[in-house]
Order: C-alpha cells, then structure tokens, then sequence
C-alpha cells in the first residue's frame, strides 16, 4: 500500500471523528471564553503541535500529528490535546480530550476538575468511545523541577455509538508527574479505571499509560520519544505503540 493510498484511508476512513472534532473544538472554547477569575494576576496560553512516526504492538508503522491548546490562570487550568494515530496494517487511534481543572483558593493544593473526552483505538478493537468524569485532585509533591499530583474521579462512558443509552461506570485513578531537569523534560501520565456498574457483560476496567521524554533541539522545537499503552486488566486484550516526533510550541498572546 503506497502512502497516498494510506492517506486517503486516514482521512475518508474517519470522515465522522473528524467531523465531531471540528464541532467540538469550538463550542468547548465558547463555553469557557470568559471563565477565568478576575482576581488572576496572570492569563497564559500555549499551542503545541507534533509530526509523529509510529511502531506499534505487531511491529507495524505509521504516523501521526498531535495539537494541544493550554490555557492556565492563577487558579484555573483549560486543556485540549488531540492525538491522531493511523498505523498502516493495525488501524487508527484518536484520543481527543478536554480537561478543566480548578484549584481551591485557600487549600489551593487541592483542586477540582471535570474531563471529557472521545477515543478509537482499531488496536484493541474499539470503535467510538464517549467519557466523562468530575473529581478532585491533590498536588502531593512540588519541587523546583516540577510536581506530582494524583486524582480521583467517578466516570462513565458510552461505547461504539454517541447516541447509545447505555452508560458504565467507573472509579478513576489517576497519577501524573512531570519533571524537568538538564534539558530533558519528561512526563508520565498513569489512569487506573475500576468498573463499579454491570451494565455490560463484560469488565471494562483498565489501565492506561502514557510515558514521553522532550530534548530541545532548537528554540521551540523538541525531539519526544513516547510510549502509551491501554490494557484491559480482566481480559486479554490489550494495544500500545511507541512513538518518535518533532514537537513545536509557542506561546499565544491572547488575553481572554
């Protein structure tokens, strides 16, 4: 299979989360346009964007891209990333999500968020699947390099169809540290996602992990070696891909 014909399988083969994506982008940055609080001494906005090629579970290649926009405040912190995977024989992976997060004013390690997001991942046979969650965060350590913080959250979700009725849910851990030091920055990304309804007949609980290490190259540009896995913990299914990509980013003068 030669690459245009590759290209055209990525674009006409997920013609519908494509679609979705254009109509979501924008209506959750509506919402929140003038959500920041006034007593914030600072508004920061970032854009990231990556060229992205991809080994994944059965030793095969493709690529990919990655878009993210950043938004933090004193107070407030917006996130919306886009990973887009098209491996050649083992299909696509998109995860788009969007994150607010809120932190307490007076216990301002503590924080409250809310997370929606949509996945396809042909690696472990899954089709379309919608998420949401509300919980509460904690940063336990914060250093000079970085921090670490950890969450908790009830979730649930809809598979295959957005429209389908049926909802399971879940107790989500997560665990989420970043650290920059002599140049290299790294970050890791742990969610442990329990299944506490029976809806479906079969256990949805999970782990999912994402692992990426940045080395400047030159000014706004970055080399990132990635790995992310999903793994089904009560069944034998399981798909993860490494990753190699060009990253760019820079900051946004916006003030809204």
């Amino acid at each position: 299979m030669n690459v245009n014909v590759c290209f055209i399988y990525f674009i006409r083969g997920n013609f519908t989360v494509l679609m979705m994506i254009k109509i979501i982008i924008p209506f959750i940055f509506c919402l929140s346009l003038y959500a920041h609080d006034i007593k914030d001494d600072f508004i920061s906005w970032k854009y990231y964007s990556r060229i992205t090629t991809i080994q994944s579970i059965n030793n095969n290649y493709g690529f990919g891209t990655y878009l993210r926009i950043k938004r933090n405040t004193k107070y407030s912190f917006k996130d919306l990333r886009l990973f887009a995977h098209q491996v050649f024989k083992d299909g696509s992976f998109y995860k788009l999500r969007y994150k607010n997060s809120s932190k307490f004013i007076n216990l301002n390690r503590f924080y409250n968020f809310s997370v929606l997001s949509f996945d396809k991942n042909d690696k472990i046979g899954l089709n379309i699947r919608s998420q949401g969650s509300q919980g509460i965060g904690l940063f336990l350590i914060e250093y000079e390099y970085g921090h670490y913080n950890t969450e908790i959250s009830f979730s649930y979700d809809m598979m295959d169809h957005l429209n389908d009725t049926k909802k399971t849910s879940y107790l989500k851990f997560g665990n989420f540290w970043d650290n920059n030091i002599f140049l290299i920055e790294s970050k890791l990304e742990l969610e442990a996602i329990y299944q506490i309804s029976d809806i479906v007949d079969e256990d949805l609980s999970r782990i999912e992990l994402l692992i990426e290490v940045y080395y400047p190259i030159m000014k706004n540009i970055n080399f990132i070696l990635g790995f992310e896995i999903e793994d089904y913990i009560f069944q034998s299914k399981s798909g993860y891909s490494y990753f190699l990509s060009i990253g760019y980013k820079k900051s946004l003068k916006w003030n809204f």
